[in-house]
């Protein structure tokens, strides 16, 4: 029997008991205030991975149960599977700024630092980053989706995955074919499902 939501989160609330008994134990035994900045640091720490562990678990839950419902058409099950990582990422750096802000740490400096080591990765990764943007654009486009049987140069076979970097089809012999995005989006698909 499937767990509900609720099941999920309780089961999934071990960092919430944590951060109370970090916060609160040293308080009930009257140790120094030192000790208890520390608790309350740790007590944040817990507060923020307890709220990464609840986005993953809300949102893995209502994407699983949209795609149980829409399990025949393929482009919506990749598009609201690219919208739940966009939506974990953007609650992960939300939580992980909040806390840090909360720890007395300054923000618009890391933020500043961030920007321009930024700026140094993204050209070190160009070639991920190509590959990144052009799985947005196949579910964003969508010129095939999960399930569509499509050819690329001389090779031709059913799309099993459409992933962050690399797509997979399975060919009509069986064997799995791994395009990069990017590459794939220079060539010419053909899309037979269509």
């Amino acid at each position: 029997m499937k767990d509900n939501l609720a099941v999920k989160i309780f089961r999934g609330s071990f960092f919430l008991v944590l951060a109370l008994i970090a916060s609160y134990v040293p308080r009930l035994l009257g140790l120094l205030p030192s000790t208890q900045d520390m608790a309350d640091m740790a007590a944040m720490l817990a507060l923020l991975m307890q709220g990464i562990i609840w986005t993953n678990i809300i949102v893995g839950y209502y994407v699983q149960r949209y795609i149980t419902v829409h399990t025949r058409d393929g482009s919506s099950i990749t598009t609201f599977k690219a919208i739940g990582v966009v939506t974990r990422l953007a609650v992960w750096i939300i939580l992980g700024v909040t806390a840090l802000s909360q720890m007395g740490i300054e923000i618009k400096p890391l933020l500043t630092g961030l920007g321009i080591g930024g700026l140094a990765v993204a050209l070190a990764v160009q070639n991920i980053l190509g590959d990144l943007f052009a799985a947005i654009a196949i579910v964003v486009d969508k010129p095939f989706v999960v399930g569509d049987s499509i050819s690329v140069e001389n090779y031709r076979g059913k799309v099993e995955h459409i992933g962050l970097k690399t797509t997979r089809v399975r060919s009509e012999s069986g064997e799995q074919i791994i395009f990069a995005n990017g590459e794939l989006l220079k060539s010419k698909i053909r899309n037979y499902s269509r």
